[in-house]
């Protein structure tokens, strides 16, 4: 059962008394932050409650406004440290992926110095020739692009010194993060958080809201008293989306926390964050169907499947999200997430998506060309995602992840030329099967020697992808050789061991099912 999540809905004020106090409670509340978060970083910090009591008398403050501060406070030390954690993770794949290339390089070049002594000796008569355990590495040619008119070898010794510099660099600055103290951002200046609890009355004892009057009521701190009395009351506008569900959380006394963020100098943003039950769900169980989808940089691809599996659907979403603003590229995944789940609405089945870490890519980025560092830089899948889940959990759609593993090859060699897809397609279908809990196995006609029927089914998809790797996604179009095409052949007068001109064997080596591997008949 999916459970609740926090969902924040904004809206603003401009009342002049209310923006004044905000700019001096920012003041207050940020040397508060600052004091604060010094007590936190210590070696050995104070308990809670004796920051609490420091926070009080310093800054003339009550209790619950103390907790809140101390609540953001802990969490923004507790994101710092995983932030921290997380790049340190990724610089030390990079460093240990960058070590295997400048060994393997290293190898390469040392083989070669040997080959270019060995010719040396040769040219001036010490060796009669070379031997056969020596062989060149490089070719005695310079690189296309290469502005220096460098050999091949010279260009392997220049790129080798930069990856030496480059891991020296990594080095240097994993040390650093690791003993340099944690750097924590407490956000802009203008801030104020009121963080509520479930305990307290209306969900927050700082701020609450009237929703029959449409005001806020804020407790002021002590030290802003004498200007603008115990409590300040200022009218606002309820968010545009979310009304509803506001006003269920409110009569729920459910937890609010209030954010106060200033957007100009006469105008503040009211963050307004509650837990939010997912909507009922309409769409029936994967057994009944399911809606593949896959994302590609340049379209994404969908594909229906009914509850025997079979093709019930298919088409595919152009998008152009290369090089775009950020707010043009969550403008187009949001009307493509709007065309899925208008169309899961429609056929009440769930969505099936692809689960992608990019983490090991990122960290051998340089290693790529520029086409694919491009791409992978504007993939914007977690986002994508992000869109999807949210839509999905205010609409009732059920959304499930499934390992992509040899989707793409699967819908290439079994779907694609069968149903007349496209590879995008043809994935999106095997993702909707796979969501399913249905197997692909290998089609009669790849057969091939040695698969062992008691290895799990990739272990054979991984051995066809090793062999038709490289082949040209359009073969896969071209009708394949069977053995009712080969019989076809010799019915027609053909011979066996020529099969007509339009069967086409994409798999290269891959033997065809009833084909002898001695080559007799």
């Amino acid at each position: 059962m999916t459970k609740a999540e926090s969902r924040t809905y904004v809206t603003t004020t401009t009342n002049r008394w209310a923006v004044a106090f905000l700019n001096d409670a920012a003041t207050v509340g940020y040397d508060a932050k600052i004091e604060s978060l010094k007590l936190l970083l210590e070696q050995k910090p104070p308990s809670k409650s004796k920051i609490n009591t420091q926070l009080q008398q310093n800054h003339d403050i009550n209790k619950r406004q103390a907790n809140s501060i101390i609540a953001y406070v802990e969490g923004a030390v507790k994101s710092a440290i995983e932030c921290r954690s997380n790049q340190i993770k990724l610089l030390q794949g990079k460093l240990k992926h960058t070590t295997e290339v400048i060994e393997k390089l290293e190898k390469k070049i040392n083989a070669h110095s040997y080959y270019l002594q060995a010719v040396e000796q040769v040219n001036r008569g010490k060796k009669k020739k070379v031997s056969k355990s020596l062989k060149p590495k490089y070719p005695d040619a310079c690189p296309m692009r290469c502005a220096h008119h460098l050999t091949l070898y010279q260009f392997a010794k220049v790129k080798l010194h930069q990856k030496k510099r480059y891991a020296h660099k990594l080095k240097l600055y994993i040390a650093q993060l690791k003993t340099s103290p944690v750097q924590v951002n407490l956000g802009n200046k203008y801030t104020v958080e009121m963080i509520g609890s479930k305990d307290e009355s209306y969900g927050n004892q700082i701020c609450q809201l009237d929703l029959i009057g449409k005001e806020l009521h804020i407790r002021v701190p002590y030290g802003l008293e004498k200007r603008y009395g115990t409590y300040i009351q200022f009218p606002i506008r309820l968010p545009k989306h979310g009304t509803s569900l506001l006003a269920t959380a409110w009569y729920n006394r459910q937890a609010l926390t209030y954010r106060f963020i200033q957007k100009n100098l006469t105008e503040w943003e009211i963050h307004i964050t509650f837990d939010v039950e997912p909507a009922p769900r309409i769409t029936a169980s994967v057994s009944w169907g399911a809606i593949g989808v896959d994302l590609n940089p340049n379209c994404i691809g969908w594909a229906m499947a009914d509850f025997d599996g079979n093709l019930d659907g298919f088409g595919q979403i152009k998008v152009n999200i290369q090089s775009q603003p950020k707010g043009r590229t969550e403008a187009i995944l949001v009307d493509v997430v709007t065309d899925l789940t208008e169309l899961a609405l429609e056929h009440k089945r769930p969505i099936i998506v692809e689960k992608l870490d990019f983490t090991d890519k990122r960290k051998r980025l340089r290693e790529l060309n520029a086409r694919a560092r491009r791409m992978l830089s504007n993939f914007a899948y977690s986002k994508f995602l992000q869109l999807l889940l949210a839509r999905c959990f205010k609409l009732g759609i059920q959304v499930i992840e499934v390992n992509p593993a040899y989707s793409s090859w699967i819908g290439l060699i079994k779907f694609m030329s069968t149903y007349g897809m496209n590879s995008a397609t043809a994935a999106a279908f095997v993702l909707a099967r796979r969501g399913m809990f249905l197997s692909e196995r290998l089609p009669a006609r790849t057969a091939y020697q040695g698969m062992e029927p008691k290895k799990h089914t990739w272990s054979h998809w991984q051995s066809v992808a090793k062999r038709a790797k490289g082949s040209s996604r359009h073969s896969f179009y071209q009708p394949r050789l069977t053995v009712y095409s080969r019989l076809r052949s010799v019915r027609n007068g053909g011979s066996w061991d020529e099969p007509s001109s339009a069967a086409v064997n994409p798999f290269g080596e891959l033997r065809e099912v009833g084909e002898n591997p001695t080559g007799s008949r």
